[in-house]
């Protein structure tokens, strides 16, 4: 990547930081747990003590967050 796309790229990740923080910690850990490290929602659920949809309404809560916050690129 050049330069500019790089720091685009920076600067994306540093805003989407922002925007995960906003969230509450259990929809943080969830968001983290099938976003970032890869687990499946029963994975997600086992790893946190939540049931599968409690997984996925948190889920669905942090993209939807997201979505509404982040700036278009």
């Amino acid at each position: 990547p050049t330069q500019d796309e790089a720091a685009a790229a920076r600067e994306a990740l540093d805003q989407l930081r922002f925007v995960l923080e906003e969230l509450a910690e259990r929809t943080q850990q969830v968001f983290a747990a099938t976003r970032i490290d890869g687990l499946t929602y029963s994975e997600a659920a086992d790893a946190l003590g939540i049931s599968d949809s409690s997984v996925q309404k948190h889920l669905a809560r942090a993209v939807l967050h997201v979505m509404r916050r982040m700036k278009p690129l």
